[in-house]
């Protein structure tokens, strides 16, 4: 397997797994750490970015898909909708939650790679003015 589709390979399964293990806690706000993760493995901003945002929209429409199967959550998600646009926009506020996960994806990968490059640039430095 060529080395950058392995690389792309992984981010978006240790995205796609860490969000699918963090969509079980009540706190939504944690699935940037996926991106996060994922991210940091990356060599590359673009490629951390679209593994992590793939990744976890990934696991959230998964998650979507069982919440409105097995739960029937749509009908909050209707009723939500009729209160703010008119009936028939639940589909809206499902659209609005996955691409949530897809841009909280985005910037958990981006934020991974940079706090990745930050780190490799403080120990090239430290590392170059130890042996002076």
């Amino acid at each position: 397997m060529n080395p950058e589709n392995e690389e792309i390979f992984i981010g978006i399964s240790v995205s796609f797994i860490l969000a699918s293990i963090i969509s079980l806690i009540p706190v939504w706000q944690l699935i940037i750490i996926p991106g996060v993760v994922a991210g940091a493995l990356c060599k590359n901003l673009k490629r951390a970015s679209l593994t992590s945002g793939i990744g976890t929209f990934i696991a959230w429409n998964l998650y979507m898909i069982s919440g409105l199967a097995l739960k029937n959550i749509y009908l909050i998600f209707d009723q939500f909708g009729a209160l703010i646009f008119g009936f028939g926009y639940g589909w809206l506020f499902v659209l609005i939650i996955l691409l949530m996960g897809l841009v909280l994806g985005f910037i958990g990968g981006a934020l991974g790679y940079y706090i990745k490059s930050v780190y490799n640039d403080y120990n090239h430095r430290k590392n170059n003015t130890n042996l002076k």
